[in-house]
């Protein structure tokens, strides 16, 4: 398994609860991510991800294709936490 930092971590939110966010700044959390703890629908930009992420820890893919198959998902989904850069 080659596990990979993201050159910038990116945020989701747990729709279960609402108030957990979960930072992501590795490949192999964003595939545990969307693996076992999504909570929202999955839908084609979710599988994509997981595509993407799985590839990557199979020494398959880029890590930057990863992290966005991944911010895409979210954005989806609508569980994306946007961080506001000067707040």
């Amino acid at each position: 398994m080659q596990d990979q930092r993201f050159e910038t971590p990116s945020a989701c939110r747990a729709r279960q609860s609402g108030h957990t966010i979960y930072t992501v700044d590795r490949v192999a959390q964003a595939a545990d991510i969307l693996l076992n703890r999504w909570l929202a629908s999955p839908g084609k930009k979710h599988t994509a991800a997981r595509k993407a992420c799985l590839n990557v820890l199979q020494g398959l893919g880029a890590v930057r294709h990863a992290r966005k198959a991944f911010v895409e998902a979210a954005a989806e989904a609508g569980i994306l936490v946007e961080h506001d850069p000067f707040g």
